[in-house]
């Protein structure tokens, strides 16, 4: 059986809204993100913006000193959430509405809050679901104004959007300070055990999987743009929109914009994995025989000389998923997300918020999401 020693720490927990770039980082509210805590009960709505903002922060993360872009939230994502939350628990088939909304997104732009939540009734209408009906019968307000009400500092907590780094292979002459950091140790019923650290290569047998969407952030100075969609489009395509939506809604030049960064994700399913000349077998593992894990292929854009550095099949339609289907592949591991919840089965993380508010689901058995390197074998 695969076993990664964090499965005996058997948490209990909810697992709420997270981000995630060159690597990773950590789940509300588990993680420990030192000095950027609210300190307030209840406070006016004149203090709170509308839309959420990110910048760049020095904080902690998992014990570690990091270099990390923090999201705080508006109003509108504590009414997107709770509308998010009534439209779940009454039948509606989320990520089918997150692809809905992302072709929405594509062809109009971004929505508000009143738009979204017009089009998840709407939506939720063509399933045979009356969310109007629904919510009248339990006495919802769908304006959410009762959560407004009664925000806390609970509710408007920040959070970790990002980590800001480089993955370079492990070794001596090209480790950093964020690399061999957060070792996940991952054994089988065999007795084999690998160690998995952030930048550390592996091979891993991509035995079949799905597309889970795409997440993109924008640098203009110290602010973040974020910005998720479940549905693929290129590279190029997803710097236009970005680069238009700055341009036309924020006012923003294309030359302030410092950077453009996409990832791919993709969830994938492993029978083993290998690291050197040990392979670790998840013949008997807990998943069905396999391991659950994030794979990601990405794209950065730099707008001031117009280059784009690129990891894994961005190009490909899905992120490359039909291109690994059935290979071996080459990775290497991102920042450790330590506090995945509930384990073994159900051990995930959701991404979203931002300017599109649509939500992506990733499932994970080790710790380390893996950025895609290529088709093959390291050793």
């Amino acid at each position: 059986m695969v076993i990664s020693l964090k499965w005996t720490r058997l948490l209990a927990g909810v697992l709420v809204f997270v981000f995630v770039f060159s690597g990773f980082v950590s789940a509300r509210p588990q993680a420990n993100v030192s000095g950027l805590q609210k300190t307030i009960n209840r406070v006016g709505l004149s203090g709170i913006p509308i839309s959420g903002y990110a910048i760049d922060e020095v904080i902690y993360v998992n014990g570690q000193r990091v270099h990390a872009i923090v999201y705080y939230p508006g109003l509108e994502d504590m009414k997107i959430e709770a509308l998010y939350r009534f439209a779940k628990k009454n039948g509606v088939d989320m990520n089918a509405f997150f692809r809905y909304l992302s072709e929405y997104e594509w062809e109009h732009g971004p929505v508000t809050f009143d738009e979204v939540r017009s089009i998840l009734i709407k939506f939720a209408n063509d399933q045979g679901i009356d969310l109007v009906r629904v919510a009248k019968r339990e006495g919802v307000d769908l304006d959410f104004e009762d959560i407004i009400r009664s925000v806390s500092k609970e509710n408007l907590k920040p959070r970790v959007v990002d980590i800001i780094g480089k993955l370079s292979v492990t070794s001596s002459s090209t480790s950093t300070s964020d690399c061999g950091n957060n070792p996940d140790f991952i054994y089988d019923y065999y007795g084999n055990t690998i160690t998995d650290a952030t930048c550390d290569p592996a091979t891993f047998y991509f035995d079949h999987g799905s597309f889970a969407g795409i997440f993109a952030s924008a640098k203009v100075g110290t602010l973040w743009y974020i910005f998720t969609w479940s549905t693929y489009r290129t590279p190029s395509e997803v710097k236009n929109w970005i680069i238009n939506y700055l341009k036309n809604e924020k006012g923003i030049a294309p030359n302030e914009v410092e950077l453009v960064h996409i990832k791919y994700f993709i969830q994938g399913y492993a029978p083993w994995m290998k690291r050197y000349s040990t392979t670790v077998y998840f013949d008997n593992a807990p998943v069905q025989g396999y391991i659950l894990f994030e794979l990601w292929s990405e794209a950065t854009y730099y707008p001031s000389t117009n280059t784009w550095v690129k990891h894994g099949y961005p190009d490909s339609n899905l992120g490359g998923l039909f291109v690994i289907w059935g290979q071996e592949i080459k990775t290497l591991a991102g920042f450790a997300m330590k506090d995945y919840t509930p384990y073994p089965m159900e051990s995930y993380r959701i991404v979203g918020s931002g300017v599109t508010h649509v939500n992506l689901t990733l499932y994970s058995t080790i710790w380390h999401q893996q950025r895609l390197e290529g088709v093959g074998d390291w050793w």
